[in-house]
This record gives structure tokens, C-alpha cells and sequence, in this order.
């Protein structure tokens, strides 16, 4: 048992650990095509064949070698191996594309295995626990008994291009990653920790590059095939990404834990792979925080609740914790609360709540009694700025708004003071009437919350990329905007605010408004845009409000 497994077992109130001697063996696991995986399986000493637990990383195997002790010392044992292309594995690392496969290889492999036992768990977290998923939709599913996925989801395209635009900050951000694990070998490095400045400042050129597809020179000199293939298969529809997208496995999974953040860049999307999981009737569970992808109390969390799930499935007798029992499936931080909730489904029971676009920068439940609009201009040569929101780094989803809110190339709409507490725990949603002189364009919402002493903070956000719709020059469309969900207490005396925009760059690749191509765009045209309100054109917010 090491120091840093005792401490990461302490901090994460894990259960006490069964096994202290834990022997660490090397191995070589073939693929179909002749390509070898190297892996490492975490075991007690002196005990005999026990439940298994395979972890799949691309980050190299060091990385999670404190993940694989914490489980090997309480009653499993564990296999954690190199995707292909990483840390040693032969073949060639090709994003999402080898996961299904080699996935199934080694399930296969290892149940060839005397070690074997027959029981089976998979444990992942992003990227780790999207190849859980591969696993969980190819012929070797009915091999696993039970699942823990952390910020995680079943179809990387859906988040890539999410709303129909391009992620451009964590793409550049995570190629760059992948890159400098690629070339070193997935060793950490002193060089590589101090030239975290220097990565920084190519992914911040990077993301300023036209057209976007030249992006990758400034990662490597040679370029990023996976960051072509990206720029190629960019419209809606394309069937290149069909072959990754496990979202159907979410109907027959085994019983399941699964830990989000209400900042996390993956929300929407595994929220919608637990309710695929929910009217299914599987044995799945979710806990939400208040946290972003990267934070360490949401991997404490999921390391609690998944070894809680798997030590019950395999019959290791340990207390389980007293969250999420019964028939509390789904557990939820109330963010300006600062409690936790529990309810049977999500969403919860709830009554929406409408609020309406005013004249004059107001919002408020009343349908508007004349028809009006609000104006303003985006250049995409000088794109709206993001501020905080869903990141893959960093540990602050929510910061002070006052920056944005203070720019010409935004509108800015506010309720009146709260008279009462307002509980909003459920999906967000828009529909805003809008007027462009281009078809292409994007729309981007933030919900925020908004002291008595004026300190607005962001809650949740929603964007749309839109593209030609069959309206003609002039007519209003209606745009339907998705935000990431939320659980968030506005207090009485505080008030709603919205910011409407039409970039938040470099989260989001600016739109060009020309029609181009995502790797391909060089012509910028300003975009004129008239947000309607009225009663013909009822651009609003719904909430969805627990009592």
C-alpha cells in the first residue's frame, strides 16, 4: 500500500482497504490485426483469482496508477492499459476509431486468462471512459457487470461539434495533449510541466489561425491527421463518425454509476445517455456537482460511488456509503444553496417557468404587449470572447460576467429582484426570434445570477450554430437553444439576468457568416442581428422550477 493510494483513499472516503501487498505484472495483450497493447494488471499478493476492474487510457498507464491500487486494495484486481498508439502500445493512435475492437481483444484476451475470474467491471473517466462505452456496445458487453463512467458520454462527435459548431478551445487544448503524449512517450516530464506556459501560448495561436484548418502546423511541424479529419467531416450529418457512436449501449448496460459536473464540457450529452439508460428501465444512477471536467472532488466522487457499485456487485463485504441508496437514482448539488438533493428520475418534477424578452433590457413573465426588437452587431474578425462556462481545464466554471456584459456586441436582458427563492433544477431552454442579414450565424445565452450589490455571475449557457433553413431574406427564425442543464437557488433579492451574444470564441469557432467550410473560412461578413420580442415573436428563457 502506498502513501499516495492511503491519502487518495482517505481524501475520497473510500472504504477501508482489504489487501495491502499488491504485485504489479506486465502485459502483452495481441489485437486481431497482430498489434500488441502493453498494460499492467494490479493484483493482491497471495490471493487467488478476484473480480477484475479494466481501465482502457490513452494518458499513458502512470497516470491512473494511483486509480488502479486504490481498487486492487479493496478486493479487485485491476488491468490498466495503453490505448493503441500510447505509451508503448504498437499501431498508430487514431482518435475514438480503435476503441470498439481493441476494446473487445482484450476482454476476449482476458477471459482466456487462469487470473480470470469471470467477473468483469470497467472504470473511466473522459476519453477512459468513452472506451468503457466501446466496450459496453460490442459483443463483449454481456462480459461486463457493471459500469463507472466519470464526466464522460457514448459519442465524442456530438461534444466536437457541439450544437453544430466546432469546440475549438478543448480540441486545440487536447490534440496539443495528445501531441506531447504521443512524442514523449507518455512519460511526465519536468520539460513538460515547465513548458505548460509555452503549450498555452501555440493553443491560443492555434485557435487565432485562418483559415482553421492550417491549425495544426503551429501544434506539430508535420500537422495532425485526426485535426484534417475533423476539419473534413464537420457537417451535420456525416456519416464518418457512425462508427463511434455507442449511444445505443446506453439501453442495455449493466448497473451503472455515473459521476458529472454542472461545468463539466461533457453534461449534456451524458445526461442524455443516462436518460437513454433511465426509459430503459437499466439499474443506472447519477451524481451531478458543482464541478468542472477536471476537478478533483468530482474524481473523489466517482471513485466512491463506483467502488460502492462494484464491491456490491462482486459481494465484497464492505459498508457501502449512505448516498444514493434506494430508490434516490439521481443526486444533485443545488448550486447557491450549497446542499445536495436527491430525486427517483431526471429530470425532477418541476413547473416551467417562462421568461420573456422586454424593451428597454427587461425580462420578466409577461408576454411583451408590442412588438420591438434589440440590436447588435458581430464581427467575426474580432470574435466575441468566452468567459468561463463548461472547460476542460481548471477547476472555476462560474466567474464575474461584468467584462462581457460591458461589450457593444452583446445584449444584456435582467429581471426585476427575486421576491422569493427560485429553485431552478432541471433542463434550460430558448426560443429567440432573430433577424440576420446572413444565414450563417450563431446565437449564444448565458443565464446568470445577479447580487443586490450588481456582481453577475455566470449559472449555465446555451449556443446554436445555424446555417440556411429555406427562410428568405428578412424573415424571422426561430431558433431553438439548448443550454447545459443546472440546479441552481437564485435567492430572493437577487435577480435573472441573460446575456445574448453571437460567439463566445475560442470556446466555440467563430462563425464567418460566408458559408465556408469549418477549415476552410477566410471571408468574414459582420452580421447585423435583431432579436424580436412581442407577442408575435415571444423570444424567451424556460426554466424549469422545483417548489
Amino acid at each position: 500500500m502506498s502513501l499516495l493510494s492511503r491519502l487518495v483513499g482517505r481524501l475520497s472516503k473510500l472504504p477501508p482497504a482489504i489487501n495491502r501487498h499488491i504485485q504489479v505484472e506486465p502485459l502483452r495483450i495481441p489485437m486481431r490485426d497482430g498489434v500488441v497493447l502493453l498494460a499492467d494488471r494490479y493484483y493482491p499478493r497471495e490471493i487467488g483469482p478476484t473480480p477484475t476492474v479494466l481501465i482502457r487510457s490513452c494518458y499513458g498507464r502512470s497516470a491512473f496508477k494511483v486509480i488502479a491500487l486504490v481498487f486492487a486494495e479493496r478486493g479487485m484486481q485491476v488491468v490498466m492499459q495503453s490505448c493503441r498508439g500510447t505509451s508503448g502500445s504498437e499501431g498508430i493512435f487514431r482518435p475514438f476509431f480503435d476503441e470498439r475492437a481493441d476494446g473487445e481483444d482484450t476482454v476476449e484476451w482476458m477471459a482466456r486468462q487462469q487470473w480470470f475470474s469471470g467477473k468483469l467491471a470497467l472504470w473511466g473517466a473522459s476519453y477512459l471512459g468513452n472506451t468503457a462505452w466501446a466496450i459496453a456496445g460490442s459483443s463483449a458487453a454481456p462480459k461486463v457487470d457493471a459500469l463507472g463512467l466519470h464526466v464522460t458520454l457514448t459519442n465524442f462527435r456530438d461534444r466536437t461539434y457541439a450544437f453544430d459548431g466546432f469546440t475549438l478551445m478543448s480540441c486545440v487544448g487536447w490534440t496539443l495533449t495528445m501531441a506531447d503524449i504521443i512524442r514523449t512517450g507518455g512519460a511526465i516530464s519536468i520539460g513538460s510541466l515547465l513548458g505548460r506556459r509555452k503549450m498555452q501560448a501555440v493553443s491560443d495561436r492555434a485557435a487565432e489561425t485562418i483559415p482553421l484548418r492550417k491549425a495544426d502546423r503551429l501544434m506539430t511541424p508535420d500537422g495532425i491527421f485526426w485535426w484534417q479529419d475533423w476539419m473534413d467531416h464537420a457537417e451535420p450529418g456525416d456519416p464518418w463518425w457512425d462508427a463511434v457512436n455507442y449511444g445505443a449501449a446506453a439501453r442495455n448496460i449493466p448497473p451503472t454509476v455515473m459521476v458529472g459536473g454542472w461545468y463539466d464540457i461533457f453534461l449534456p450529452w451524458q445526461l442524455r445517455d443516462f436518460m437513454n439508460a433511465q426509459s430503459a428501465g437499466r439499474d443506472v444512477r447519477i451524481t451531478i456537482g458543482p464541478w468542472t471536467h477536471a476537478a478533483m472532488p468530482g474524481f473523489a466522487e466517482s471513485l466512491r460511488q463506483s467502488m460502492r457499485l462494484f464491491q456490491g456487485t462482486f459481494g465484497i463485504a464492505t459498508p457501502a456509503p449512505a448516498e444514493a441508496t434506494g430508490k434516490s437514482r439521481v443526486r444533485l448539488f443545488l448550486m447557491g444553496a450549497n446542499e445536495w438533493r436527491e430525486y427517483s428520475a431526471w429530470p425532477p418534477p418541476s413547473v416551467p417557468r417562462i421568461l420573456y424578452f422586454q424593451p428597454s433590457g427587461r425580462i420578466s413573465a409577461d408576454v411583451p404587449t408590442a412588438e420591438g426588437e434589440s440590436t447588435f452587431d458581430y464581427d467575426p474578425a474580432h470574435p466575441t470572447p468566452s468567459f468561463y462556462g463548461a472547460i476542460l481545464e481548471g477547476s472555476k466554471g462560474s466567474g464575474d460576467m461584468a467584462e462581457l456584459e460591458r461589450r457593444s456586441d452583446v445584449l444584456v436582458f435582467t429581471t426585476d429582484a427575486m421576491l422569493s427563492d427560485l429553485d431552478a433544477i432541471g433542463p434550460v431552454s430558448a426560443e429567440i426570434f432573430l433577424r440576420s442579414n446572413t444565414a450563417h450565424t450563431d446565437l449564444y445565452l448565458c443565464l446568470c445570477d445577479v447580487t443586490p450589490e450588481g456582481l453577475s455571475t455566470n449559472v449555465c449557457d446555451g449556443y446554436q450554430r445555424l446555417r440556411p433553413d429555406g427562410s428568405q431574406d428578412g424573415d424571422a427564425r426561430k431558433v431553438s437553444i439548448e443550454f447545459w442543464a443546472t440546479a441552481y437557488r437564485f435567492r430572493r433579492g437577487h435577480r435573472l439576468r441573460i446575456i445574448v451574444a453571437s460567439g463566445a470564441h475560442p470556446r466555440y469557432s467563430r462563425n464567418p457568416g460566408s458559408g465556408e467550410l469549418l477549415g476552410d473560412a477566410t471571408t468574414m461578413v459582420v452580421a447585423h442581428q435583431r432579436i424580436l420580442h412581442g407577442p408575435e415573436h415571444p423570444s424567451a428563457i424556460t426554466l424549469a422550477v422545483v417548489s
